[in-house]
């Protein structure tokens, strides 16, 4: 079984954004990606051995600006289908009170396992 967070913060660390996982404690340094595994499961067994795991994770960009914020999501998307990852979907998330422009993006990979 393979670590789907490292696998993602492998690929996210080509950006050259500052990475934290699940959610940033502080938003002193913008702009910040966040990233943390949604689900993984055994996508094909034989033998009662998994050879092929699939793998989802959660992509967040934080941001002071709307266009930084879109402008990283495109490099995410490079990096990450680079890296064999299907992007399922992305979106702007409304700012709250904190003011920060916030997109949202879900990924999904099979790893094949040795």
């Amino acid at each position: 079984m393979l670590d789907i967070n490292n696998e993602a913060k492998k690929s996210l660390e080509k950006t050259g954004y500052n990475l934290v996982y699940q959610y940033p404690e502080h938003f002193s340094r913008l702009p910040v990606i966040s990233y943390y595994n949604l689900s993984e499961k055994g996508a094909f067994y034989a033998d009662n051995n998994e050879s092929i795991q699939e793998g989802y994770v959660q992509i967040d960009i934080w941001s002071r600006s709307p266009k930084e914020c879109y402008d990283i999501s495109i490099e995410v998307n490079k990096v990450l289908t680079s890296d064999g990852w299907t992007r399922e979907m992305s979106m702007d998330v409304p700012r709250g009170n904190d003011k920060l422009y916030h997109r949202t993006m879900r990924f999904q990979k099979y790893f094949i396992l040795e």
